[in-house]
């Protein structure tokens, strides 16, 4: 992406990109960047951040990673100063860290999969926007972004830790929007449904060999499901994204903001 055009909603806001991986994080940190958001990159592994900190560096815009559990506080506070220390300040935080497993119905459940869903999709966003806070307040309309799920208002009846954890963090992103909006945080979520992408595709393809039927198929189908007849890609969502880091949105706080094609109203 060198040399892309941007608009620069975000020229010079530095953004923190807590959970970055294939799809989504990733579509991210290259919309972001476009922008003109000078980046931290953070996840719990350097395989994915560390090639993509060198692609945003390599389009123009200064960009750093860091190895992070944000389900460790001293870990979520040391990424904070190093951002503070290397960029001088921070602007954006972006909670995109997700735990997707533990599928089945409670009666059969493994409860440790639901500690662990709400420990990295609920108190893991918690604990890293605690840290982020003190760095926040030092900034002018400074951002928090939750990246939600569709499961969190359609209540699948097999996905209750991800959707569970989830829909606590549709809930604390409005409880946020209150206790920060006198410091001119804004907080807010966007939720979307199917990414088509590699994971999406991944997991079409499986679900399409256990009833005989092809990806492009099973793409069809679920486009059906929605308004509009189409599965948006990562990029599409990162730039919803952007529009609440950017002044754009500078009237909206506590708002859980569907980008889902319609899959969901």
């Amino acid at each position: 992406m060198k040399g892309t055009n941007t608009m620069g909603l975000l020229k010079d806001r530095v953004a923190v990109l807590a959970g970055v991986g294939v799809d989504l994080g990733t579509a991210l940190a290259r919309v972001f960047a476009a922008e003109g958001a000078q980046l931290v990159l953070a996840a719990r592994s350097e395989d994915t951040i560390r090639d993509l900190a060198s692609e945003i560096v390599d389009m123009g815009q200064k960009c750093i990673w860091q190895c992070t559990d944000i389900t460790e506080a001293d870990a979520c506070k040391a990424l904070v100063e190093r951002t503070e220390s290397e960029f001088g300040g921070l602007d954006i935080l972006v909670n995109n860290a997700v735990w997707p497993h533990g599928d089945g119905p409670l009666a059969d459940a493994n409860l440790e999969d639901w500690h662990t869903a709400m420990n990295v999709n609920f108190l893991g966003a918690l604990t890293m926007t605690q840290a982020a806070i003190p760095a926040l307040r030092r900034r002018e309309a400074a951002r928090i972004i939750m990246v939600s799920t569709i499961a969190s208002r359609a209540h699948y009846p097999t996905a209750g830790p991800y959707s569970s954890s989830k829909a606590a963090l549709n809930s604390v992103t409005k409880t946020l929007a209150k206790e920060l909006g006198p410091d001119g945080i804004r907080v807010n979520a966007v939720i979307p449904g199917w990414i088509w992408g590699p994971t999406a595709q991944g997991v079409l393809t499986q679900w399409g060999e256990a009833e005989g039927a092809t990806l492009d198929e099973m793409r069809v189908r679920y486009e059906q499901e929605t308004a509009l007849h189409y599965l948006p890609k990562a990029e599409e969502i990162a730039k919803v994204a952007v529009f609440l880091a950017s002044e754009l949105s500078n009237p909206v706080t506590g708002h859980l903001l569907d980008a889902n094609a319609g899959q969901w109203m």
